[in-house]
């Protein structure tokens, strides 16, 4: 499998992180992406110990929501992304990726700019710590957890924070101005969600192996090399079309898919 790709915990069935990281292994992925709370239920020492001894690398620590929108929420927000770091230090994690949390009855400039004070601290931290925290784009289905759907919003949003962007491909994958966006996010770009999505699927989840569908990763993925990005291309393809072809079989299909695409522009 090519060095650059990595499996997301979200892809495989509910287990503990130990059994997770042996399936990773054992399909043949360099890096894993686990969940923050996997971590801590399996234990913050020990989970480095599996996922080194496996010979894996964290490719990102998934934190899940920010949050911004009242006083109390922001300093909570504050403090279990302080934790997160400490967590993703320890397990030798390469980022950390999150949503924004939602905005609740604020226009979107005024939680833009609650966003950005709210988690201006943590990315002080993660800058000292010489962690790459991020934010990724996503579904506006998801408005309950992010203000950011588009990627040029992401990108603007994460540059006024001084962090880092996570391109969700599924989530963006549609934008008109999608490699404009890839341009402007530069060096900022800290990991890369694959999966594809076909024509036709209405219920999320309804992401598909790489290759299956509508998403131009053959245009996509050179136009994200151009920039300079040289990281982790993490498999995060989910729902009952990996499901019914089988998982470890459907991931190991989009790797072979998306190594002769990371070839070609490395």
């Amino acid at each position: 499998m090519h060095r650059a790709i990595s499996i997301n915990t979200l892809c495989l069935p509910p287990a503990s992180l130990g059994a997770q990281v042996d399936q990773v292994a054992r399909i043949g992925a360099r890096g894993i992406s686990p969940e923050l709370d996997q971590v801590l239920a399996f234990g913050t020492d020990e989970s480095a110990r599996v996922i080194r001894d496996a010979g894996l690398a964290v490719a990102t620590l998934t934190h899940r929501a920010f949050g911004f929108a009242t006083s109390a929420e922001t300093e909570a927000a504050r403090e279990r992304l302080l934790r997160t770091l400490d967590v993703a230090a320890q397990t030798g994690a390469d980022s950390v990726i999150m949503t924004t949390g939602g905005r609740g009855e604020l226009s979107w400039p005024d939680a833009a700019e609650r966003f950005v004070e709210a988690v201006t601290p943590c990315a002080e931290a993660a800058r000292a710590a010489g962690m790459r925290l991020g934010i990724e784009p996503t579904s506006h289905l998801y408005a309950d957890v992010s203000i950011v759907h588009r990627l040029a919003d992401t990108v603007a949003l994460a540059r006024r924070a001084g962090i880092a962007v996570m391109i969700d491909l599924f989530a963006c994958w549609a934008d008109a101005d999608l490699e404009v966006a890839i341009a402007e996010a530069g060096a900022d770009i800290a990991l890369v969600q694959v999966s594809d999505y076909i024509y036709g699927d209405r219920g999320l989840p309804c992401r598909a192996v790489p290759g299956d569908g509508a998403v131009p990763l053959d245009r996509v993925i050179p136009a994200i090399a151009h920039t300079g990005f040289s990281g982790w291309y993490d498999l995060e393809v989910i729902g009952p079309r990996l499901a019914a072809e089988g998982i470890e079989a459907g991931l190991a299909r989009a790797a072979a898919y998306l190594a002769p695409l990371l070839e070609t522009v490395r």
